[in-house]
């Protein structure tokens, strides 16, 4: 064989072994971006992945799901995502339109009466947090009752009943002000408008459409297993105090669904694709996004998804559990991070950004 030949022979061998090296460097990047901030903020476990179209993905469980038995954290384990669970239920309210089911000028009070400004609120603006309704979690009363008993059973009605003498706290449309009861007055209308519990309609206008086979919206508790344990962090010590699990009904429409890391990666690109919803109520949910001045940490805030480094998702934190899933247009990536702890840092933030900042550079 002539040394051209040879070397022609060998150049796909060459190719595939650069891909590989390639592969293998981001990769090796990713678990150090993990590792760093898991060590800096003393987590007990987490599970990442990250997701490009043409690459292979990458998913990542480390850490443990239980500190007493020892037991590591895997791909199955199941995590309560708190307020990504906003991205559904607005989700839904968006497909309502897009059916023409309902319209996102329609006013609140057409649906669920009692609400102060109800008359004047708009579902957009329940879902821009920009209604003026008070954060039920910030009120005395909810605070007190969690803290005696977290396993308590809620109504949507009750919950909403404790924000509505508190309420406006400001005009509708007048400001930003991220607040639970916007949420779960938007999971009050799905039922409305559907005529089923908010959990089977999320089945059928989401999680089956998109075969999110692991993922649900338990009325109660969580009885998916394996789940992991909660923990709070004591940040500057790193000791553990394991949280008693809470009733999900506490936060209903705004943060009760439970999933695993493969759906919820699948989540965040659906919902930064705008695949149910199709690409022009994606272009108005982003581009009615204002500053986020509040709350979470978002540059801007749209229709149920926020803005971070350009990407586009939702983040969740509470009570023994941390989540995030974004989308980069850009990369048409997606990163999704699950914690089974909490502090007063969102560290499942703090490892999206750090692994954002590996795809941005690779």
């Amino acid at each position: 064989m002539s040394t051209t030949a040879l070397a022609f022979a060998q150049r796909p061998n060459l190719q595939a072994a650069v891909e590989r090296s390639t592969r293998q460097t981001r990769v090796d990047a990713f678990d150090r971006a993990l590792r760093r901030v898991m060590d800096e903020y003393r987590i007990p476990g987490a599970v990442a992945g990250v997701s490009t179209p043409g690459v292979r993905p990458w998913l990542a469980a480390r850490g443990l799901a239980d500190v007493a038995s020892g037991r590591p954290m895997t791909l199955q384990d199941h995590f309560q995502i708190r307020s990504v669970t906003k991205s559904f239920t607005v989700t839904v309210v968006l497909e309502l339109a897009r059916a023409r089911r309902l319209s996102l000028g329609d006013t609140l009070a057409m649906y669920v009466p009692g609400v102060p400004n109800g008359d004047q609120i708009t579902l957009a603006e329940l879902a821009g947090m920009r209604s003026g309704v008070k954060n039920y979690t910030q009120v005395a009363a909810f605070i007190e009752a969690f803290v005696a008993d977290p396993a308590r059973q809620w109504t949507d009605a009750e919950l909403v009943g404790l924000a509505t003498p508190e309420s406006p706290v400001f005009e509708p449309g007048e400001q930003y002000d991220y607040s639970n009861t916007n949420t779960v007055l938007l999971g009050m209308v799905v039922e409305k408008v559907t005529g089923r519990p908010l959990g089977q309609a999320l089945g059928g206008w989401l999680l089956a459409p998109l075969e999110l086979s692991s993922t649900r919206y338990p009325p109660s508790f969580d009885a998916r297993r394996p789940a992991p344990t909660p923990y709070q962090v004591d940040p500057a010590t790193g000791d553990l105090e394991e949280l008693p699990q809470a009733n999900l009904s506490s936060l209903g429409p705004s943060g009760a669904i439970v999933t695993t890391l493969p759906d919820l990666l699948r989540w965040g690109r659906a919902l930064g694709t705008g695949r149910l919803i199709g690409p022009r109520l994606l272009q108005l949910r982003e581009g009615l996004a204002t500053p986020a001045t509040n709350g979470p940490e978002y540059e801007r805030y749209g229709l149920g998804v926020g803005e971070l480094k350009g990407w586009w998702g939702h983040s969740g934190d509470g009570f023994g559990f941390q989540a995030a899933t974004f989308y980069d247009p850009a990369t048409r990536t997606t990163i999704a991070v699950a914690l089974n702890s909490t502090q007063p840092e969102h560290v499942a933030v703090e490892i999206f950004k750090a692994l954002a900042d590996v795809v941005r550079t690779r």
